[in-house]
């Protein structure tokens, strides 16, 4: 019996399980914010989309390695400053479709997740697609009420 539930619990630690999440961009900025009281920021937007992605091992939730990106994209919305293992990959892929195509920002941005998560560790792949935008100017707005991105 002792064998039998000792069998059970390695074999429940052992094998975790796979999920993948496809979303059609609900956390990426859909137009620009506006800035202040009447600044607006104008892009150019590319006719070609871009893609990356981002990998990362996480251990405990807590330490997390792996991840290709150099830096952290600040444009993601919808981010607060402590970020998940899915939300560090997501920023990761957005980070690199940026440095991938020079650009400011990802508009349109559509990510497909895969999460493998193993109790203690996960491993997340974060894929994005979507089109490149530049900041080409900014154009002051009369009477507009200032947005917060993401709202």
């Amino acid at each position: 019996m002792k064998k039998t539930m000792l069998c059970a619990v390695i074999a429940a630690i052992a094998c975790g399980c796979v999920s993948v999440n496809q979303n059609d961009g609900g956390n990426a900025c859909r137009k620009p914010c506006i800035a202040k009281d009447i600044v607006h920021e104008k892009f150019t937007v590319a006719a070609q989309t871009v893609s990356a992605q981002d990998q990362l091992n996480c251990l405990f939730g807590l330490i997390c390695w792996g991840s290709t990106a150099t830096h952290i994209a600040d444009a993601v919305c919808g981010q607060g400053p402590f970020l998940n293992a899915t939300a560090k990959a997501k920023n990761g892929a957005y980070a690199n479709a940026c440095d991938a195509a020079k650009c400011d920002q990802v508009v349109g941005a559509k990510y497909k997740v895969t999460t493998e998560d193993y109790f203690v560790f996960k491993k997340v792949k974060a894929e994005i697609t979507g089109y490149p935008a530049t900041l080409s100017g900014v154009e002051l707005i009369e009477n507009k009420t200032p947005c917060a991105c993401g709202k």
